[in-house]
């Protein structure tokens, strides 16, 4: 399976939902980011993410790491289709429309970096949620599948049509943890290469149900539809796995003692994940028939791919106190397997972050990210929705001794609602987090 219809590719993203980055990439890999995004020029133990030909040019000796992030994020589609919702009869709306929330809750996302640098020489781990990290909850379902159940009944009684009822809910989590080894060499003073290896390995669980469902006449019979084919009770239960490697670049250059450039390049990592599925008979007859479905089949294998991912950034320090950094990403979401022209184009981010060190020990910090979809409804479901957002994220880091420092963020990110005929999707995401730096 290539490309797919809209609705494999909304369960595919329910789980994927980046909290800073593309449409799958999770770029807020260390608590630095969340203060501080424009990471791509910075010299720092997480340039083993952001910068891992600039890292060769941080302290001798080994470094580790620690990240702690905690995220939330509420999902809202707003949803009415020609006043249907008001014809459900145990639940029925006002004006016709309807809000369905999906919840996603990350209680901790880790990540660990080990950076060990000696003479020219710098070689570097890393681990971390390239993608997904958590799950998304709809408890009361969303509204393409509640419509389809009311257009179902409406179909079957044409004008003796009384109205529908329903349950449904659905659930996706999904981890895409990635491991990466690096090495990275200073040419010269100025100048340092890097060559590394990321494996991802994804697994995925999606759950759901409509059940419970019921059709009246306009007469107020009640007719129980669990019998029907057609319209029994539909169980969803599958988990996905799958695991690519993709090498990544980069080059980092000290133009001049106040201003460092450095380029990134991760390539596309090809990754197809294989299903094994406890559906129910009912949602496999409707899998077998509808190729929206066919990917939760057993041992379907469905596209999703990790986008090709360019960084360009610069650090300038005005000061010995100073540092302030511009940056530049550009994922290539066309050019994967899962995506065409006709749905999406590809992503394009900018940021800024400025820091300053109040002494010797302690140092604030703060940042600004703007990522910019280019997408066509054809892209956008009750299920998976991306918007263009604007990011703002500000914190601390405390010296401890000097082998030991902490760090603490707090990243906010506002996003530009989107409308389609039937639907407006809204969004609203924020993320904390804790993390240590240790020196040996």
């Amino acid at each position: 399976m290539r490309k797919h219809s809209i609705l494999t590719a909304a369960l595919l993203a329910l789980t994927t939902s980046s909290f800073a980055g593309g449409y799958l990439t999770n770029t807020n890999q260390s608590i630095y980011f969340l203060r501080y995004p424009a990471r791509t020029a910075s010299i720092g133990i997480d340039g083993v993410y952001y910068n891992p030909a600039g890292a060769a040019f941080y302290n001798e000796g080994f470094h580790f790491q620690f990240n702690w992030q905690n995220a939330k994020q509420h999902r809202d589609a707003v949803a009415n289709y020609n006043n249907l919702f008001m014809a459900n009869f145990e639940n029925p709306s006002a004006d016709g429309s309807r809000k369905f929330r999906g919840n996603v809750n990350v209680p901790i996302q880790p990540s660990l970096f080990a950076l060990y640098n000696k003479g020219n020489w710098s070689f570097q781990a890393g681990f971390g949620f390239i993608g997904g990290g958590g799950a998304c909850e709809f408890d009361d379902g969303v509204g393409m599948f509640e419509a389809m159940v009311g257009k179902n009944g409406l179909t079957a009684l044409g004008d003796n049509f009384g109205g529908y009822a329903l349950n449904s809910q659905v659930t996706g989590k999904s981890y895409y943890m990635g491991f990466t080894l690096a090495a990275a060499r200073k040419l010269t003073d100025n100048l340092s290469v890097s060559f590394g290896l990321r494996g991802i390995y994804v697994t995925q669980n999606y759950t759901g149900s409509i059940t419970d469902v019921k059709f009246r006449t306009k007469t107020g019979t009640i007719i129980d539809q669990t019998q029907n084919p057609a319209l029994s009770d539909l169980v969803l239960d599958c988990k996905q796995t799958g695991f690519g490697v993709a090498p990544i670049i980069g080059i980092d250059y000290k133009a001049a003692d106040w201003l460092n450039l450095a380029v990134k390049y991760e390539f596309n990592t090809r990754l197809s994940v294989k299903s094994t599925e406890h559906n129910n008979v009912a949602f496999n007859q409707l899998a077998s028939n509808n190729p929206a479905f066919a990917g939760y089949l057993d041992g379907a294998k469905t596209d999703c791919d990790m986008p090709a991912l360019l960084s360009i950034g610069a650090q300038f320090t005005p000061t010995e106190k100073l540092r302030i950094g511009v940056g530049y990403n550009r994922y290539f979401d066309v050019a994967t397997t899962q995506w065409d022209k006709d749905r999406l184009g590809d992503t394009n981010e900018l940021t800024f972050g400025v820091e300053y060190d109040v002494n010797d020990r302690f140092e604030v910090s703060a940042g600004l990210q703007r990522t910019i979809y280019d997408q066509t409804d054809s892209n956008v479901s009750d299920l998976a929705f991306s918007m263009t957002s604007f990011c703002y994220g500000f914190g601390v880091g405390y010296k401890v001794t000097d082998k030991v420092k902490v760090n603490a963020a707090y990243f906010q990110t506002i996003y530009s609602d989107y409308s389609t005929q039937t639907t407006t999707y809204s969004r609203t995401n924020r993320v904390i987090g804790v993390g240590v730096d240790i020196a040996f």
